[in-house]
């Protein structure tokens, strides 16, 4: 947990970008940071890197997800969260409903994904994490929005730590019961992972400016 902590500070300013040679299979240029990222031992996805594939069930339409779902397609911003947080969720449920609301309106609602995964499935019900994300703000009827939860919390453990990263710790009895690393994904329409935001969430503008230079608009 401390050592994605740590990493999370190199990873910072995953928004910025510079005039580095691009890995393969990537639209957006390097971030500013994209030396350290390179060197630093980081237990998710950076920058050129394929986005695992993993199926979770889905509550929104209630079928499974499979993260490849969307290779040939549209991109995907993915993100982790559980409903009782109060904090860094909160931010991180917001860039994905902005990111949502402003391909609505600029008309490439067919070229983005929005997903999010909950590593709480035995308090986040289906029922519960759709009413979440209605009171976030998702417009579910637009058919870009995929909450997906794991069956168990072993499932959870391995979908979102060990395959994804996101590293998260147990407190028990406290009112937001998990510490997290707090990670968003952009992933392109090759299965690519664009950006890997971490630790403290990225303002929505960024995000959405990249998302607009990932569909060219």
């Amino acid at each position: 947990m401390l050592k994605t902590a740590g990493a999370a500070a190199i990873t910072g300013v995953s928004g910025c970008l510079s005039g580095q040679n691009r890995p393969k299979g990537v639209t957006l240029a390097p971030p500013d940071n994209y030396k350290n990222l390179k060197e630093a031992d980081l237990p998710y996805p950076v920058y050129g890197e394929k986005l695992p594939e993993v199926t979770v069930p889905g509550v929104v339409s209630d079928r499974p997800v499979t993260t490849t779902d969307f290779v040939g397609e549209r991109h995907l911003l993915l993100t982790f969260v559980y409903t009782r947080c109060e904090g860094i969720c909160l931010n991180l449920g917001q860039n994905l409903v902005q990111v949502q609301a402003r391909a609505a309106e600029a008309g490439f609602t067919d070229d983005i994904a929005l997903g999010a995964i909950t590593f709480d499935p035995e308090h986040d019900t289906p029922e519960r994490l759709k009413s979440w994300g209605a009171e976030r703000g998702f417009d579910y009827d637009l058919g870009n929005c995929y909450l997906m939860r794991p069956k168990s919390e072993r499932r959870a453990r391995a979908v979102v730590e060990d395959t994804f990263g996101e590293a998260y710790k147990h407190e028990e009895g406290a009112k937001m019961p998990f510490l997290h690393t707090g990670l968003i994904f952009l992933v392109n329409d090759e299965g690519v992972v664009e950006r890997a935001y971490a630790g403290d969430p990225p303002k929505p503008t960024t995000v959405i400016e990249d998302v607009e230079a990932l569909v060219g608009v």
